[in-house]
């Protein structure tokens, strides 16, 4: 016959109870104690104080301030650097009555307030010495701005800037800030920053006022060394090749008059 629930739980409770009894009798009479239950109780206890720790880490000292208005942190101050080993950042932002020198480092002006502003030139009558000096495209013979003769046909004016004025202002940054030092390639950097309106022609010539110290007033250009890193030339004995056209910038010393000013021009549209 089946025993019911209730009865078998019965039972269960009497074995258990006749069971601690018999672990108690025997711990009187062996003088040792059980300390499994109480080691039950600490193991509890710990557990619901760690539990009521962690609750209160979690809820009360979790800093919760908005990083919108966290406690300014303390600034990093960079480590000083020489404005000679860093690039200038220098830009030439050309505008349509104007050409502007100034850098994004401050290093030569900045664009409030820059290294130069040059004005346009080139108008009929004006001292030249090639014809993309003048805004006509034609410098005579006499070495003066003038309408080319028949049967040629004038051209739109084409705006001139005054390209000596750009070139000097970077011959004596680079003259300054590089002459008898060995210049890093980096500082050969520019921008040429110009309109979609201006001219192939004068961007062409902005760009060789830029790269090369011009030669004086009615003279023939000579041209200028480039930097380059070719390894046949760093592995040669003299740093400067045979035909004078490049250079070694790991070794050899910089002078503005013979080298490059600013020849690794890149091109921006026009102001961001």
């Amino acid at each position: 016959m089946a025993l019911s629930a209730q009865r078998v739980r019965s039972k269960a409770r009497n074995a258990v109870r006749r069971r601690e009894d018999q672990i108690e009798q025997d711990e009187i009479e062996s003088g040792e104690l059980n300390l499994i239950p109480y080691l039950d109780m600490v193991t509890n206890l710990m557990l619901f104080l760690l539990a009521s720790v962690a609750t209160g880490i979690v809820f009360t000292q979790i800093d919760t301030q908005l990083p919108d208005h966290a406690p300014p942190q303390a600034s990093v101050t960079p480590p000083q650097t020489n404005p000679d080993d860093q690039p200038l950042k220098l830009f030439v932002s050309i505008k349509r009555d104007n050409l502007i020198l100034w850098s994004v480092s401050g290093l030569e002006g900045t664009l409030a307030q820059p290294k130069d502003v040059i004005g346009r030139t080139g108008h009929e009558g004006t001292d030249c010495d090639g014809d993309y000096m003048c805004e006509s495209g034609f410098c005579s013979d006499a070495r003066k701005c003038g309408t080319p003769p028949p049967p040629t046909v004038p051209p739109q004016p084409t705006p001139v800037y005054d390209y000596r004025k750009l070139n000097a202002d970077l011959f004596e940054i680079a003259n300054r800030r590089y002459n008898g030092k060995q210049r890093k390639p980096d500082t050969y950097q520019i921008v040429l920053q110009a309109s979609p309106e201006i001219p192939f022609a004068t961007i062409a010539a902005v760009m060789a006022a830029m790269r090369c110290k011009m030669p004086d007033f009615g003279k023939d250009p000579t041209g200028c060394a480039m930097p380059t890193d070719d390894p046949d030339l760093h592995k040669a004995k003299d740093p400067i090749s045979p035909d004078k056209s490049l250079f070694d910038t790991t070794r050899a010393t910089y002078d503005p008059k013979t080298m490059a000013l600013f020849s690794d021009i890149l091109f921006s549209s026009g102001f961001e």
